[in-house]
């Protein structure tokens, strides 16, 4: 009877370090994108509020679906994942183009705006998840059977959002649904079956529309010009390179360096001021080291991994392997996109464009961030482990 109650009880510490993560991220979205929201519609609070009006909505989302059994998403699993899917195929089609890529929907004019694949990420957590616990399929679905179940879908999936040019998000879901199939089980045999029949998919695609794939070309450019210079803050002219390709490792590595054991101060980057492309948004890190220096960005760290070590303990803890999967699902997604982003910022890894979760501005992206946080906070209430330890 204890037990149960226990198993029944709200999770505060992983709500506690879901908004302290947030809190700080808003505050850095709105320190970092102040300026750029200026230049941009004369308004320096616009980004700001933007931000802030789609954190209320995600933390409304998150909120109610932390009392949604995360069971029932079992029965909807496959409509969820082909209608996203779906959403995500005709993207390129009907999407409304940025920098050579289709990423975006709008809606009325402009009006809504959203990018399918941060949605895709979720359905693919909750499809591989529901597959491979169904007890009904059994070790069908870990064996060749997996194959028209799992692999087939997850492909699919993949291939959706490849041809939006979205290489980062193709990497972050295959990681993503690569750990579920390892953590479910499948067998090794069938795993790399799927693999190889997935690059040789990739290949053909590459023969057929090569410029799906010419701007990571150019990533990896700049990231060579980094890496070999003479010194990662002075890189080698290159005229192949745009200066605004370079500048942004280059600025991100003055910002994160001028800001010292404690920062310039909360508002004081000087990088924001058009110097560092995308400062609120994949670069907004830097801004974070710059203003508040090694002292802030430790603490900004030790709350990521606390969240990630949390949710560990939720997967590991969950009575079935439906919840297990699925945080297992959630906290690779988190920790692969923390982990991208920090590294990008830091140029140990060419530039991916990921933001960082609940600190990179987004709306779509910090929507389904605390949407999918709300389904670890419903994992982690029916877990069996003591809630305040």
């Amino acid at each position: 009877m204890k037990a149960g109650f226990r198993n029944k009880q709200f999770d505060f510490v992983l709500l506690f370090i879901i908004l302290a993560i947030l809190g700080v991220g808003l505050l850095m979205c709105a320190s970092s994108g102040f300026v750029r929201s200026s230049y941009l519609s004369g308004d320096a609070a616009r980004m700001m509020r933007s931000q802030f009006i789609y954190a209320a909505l995600g933390l409304a989302v998150m909120i109610g679906v932390s009392f949604v059994d995360y069971r029932i998403y079992k029965k909807f699993a496959g409509i969820i994942l082909w209608v996203v899917v779906g959403i995500n195929l005709i993207t390129p089609f009907i999407g409304r183009t940025w920098n050579d890529a289709s990423r975006w929907i709008s809606i009325g004019g402009g009006a809504i705006r959203f990018q399918p694949s941060e949605f895709l990420k979720v359905a693919v957590i909750i499809y591989l998840a529901s597959v491979l616990s169904d007890s009904r399929m059994g070790e069908r679905s870990k064996g060749w059977y997996g194959m028209i179940t799992v692999i087939a879908p997850f492909g699919i999936a993949l291939v959706s959002v490849l041809i939006q040019k979205h290489a980062s998000a193709t990497i972050i879901i295959a990681l993503i649904g690569a750990s579920i199939i390892i953590f479910a089980g499948m067998r090794w045999y069938i795993y790399l079956t799927g693999a190889a029949a997935g690059a040789g998919v990739v290949g053909l695609i590459i023969v057929i529309k090569k410029d799906l794939f010419e701007h990571i070309g150019n990533r990896l450019a700049v990231y060579k010009a980094t890496f070999f210079g003479n010194t990662a803050m002075n890189l080698p002219a290159d005229e192949t390179l745009s200066e605004t390709q370079l500048a942004q490792i280059r600025n991100s590595l003055w910002a994160i360096g001028s800001g010292g054991l404690t920062g310039a101060g909360f508002g004081k980057s000087i990088q924001k001021y058009s110097y560092l492309p995308e400062a609120y948004n994949d670069f907004v890190f830097a801004i974070t080291a710059e203003e508040l220096g090694f002292a802030g960005v430790t603490v900004i760290i030790l709350l990521y991994l606390a969240l990630i070590l949390r949710g560990i303990r939720v997967a590991f803890s969950c009575k079935d392997s439906l919840g297990s999967l699925m945080a297992a699902g959630i906290i690779v997604m988190i920790t692969v996109q923390t982990v991208f982003n920090m590294a990008v910022v830091s140029a140990l890894i060419p530039v991916t464009g990921v933001g960082l979760p609940m600190f990179s501005h987004g709306g779509t992206s910090l929507v389904t961030i605390l949407g999918s946080m709300g389904i670890l906070l419903n994992i982690a209430k029916q877990s069996d482990y003591p809630k305040l330890g």
